[in-house]
């Protein structure tokens, strides 16, 4: 495209690959969501400028577009993913479960639930996701986990 820089972004206007009639334009707006990593639906911050055709809307991502947006998608992902472990924690303590007997089961170091909690510490997506099964059905999943564990 002889509007593309060496960088990889584009030079503006440029029209519109996909109607032919409208031109790309760096565009801010709110409501938009993307899907991100195994995250449906993330929002995307309302001042970030994404290349968007003025006539039918397409968006076109260039490499520093796309570089800023991970940026911001991947702190909001990490903050979802904090929220859900320590709400799963939340769900778990009400009945009992420590976070102490919650480590040795998942084979955490001691403490790490702590640092979770206090966002000293990124829980991953399968630790959240281990939470999350725990806190649905904990008397079954927790006596499965034991009964897996003092098996093997």
């Amino acid at each position: 495209m002889s509007n593309k820089r060496a960088n990889g972004s584009l030079s503006w206007p440029v029209t519109c690959p996909t109607c032919g009639k409208g031109q790309i334009l760096p565009l801010a707006r709110s409501g938009r969501t993307v899907r991100f990593r195994n995250m449906s639906s993330l929002p995307v911050p309302d001042d970030l400028s994404i290349p968007t055709c003025n006539s039918c809307g397409t968006e076109w991502i260039d490499r520093p577009t796309a570089t800023a947006l991970d940026k911001a998608l991947e702190e909001r992902y990490q903050v979802r993913l904090r929220e859900a472990a320590v709400a799963d924690m939340d769900t778990l303590a009400a009945l009992g479960i420590t976070q102490q007997r919650l480590e040795r089961l998942l084979g955490l170091s001691q403490g790490y639930l702590s640092k979770v909690r206090s966002g000293a510490s990124r829980p991953s997506f399968t630790l959240a996701s281990c939470l999350r099964l725990l806190a649905k059905d904990p008397e079954h999943r927790l006596r499965e986990m034991e009964d897996w564990f003092h098996a093997a």
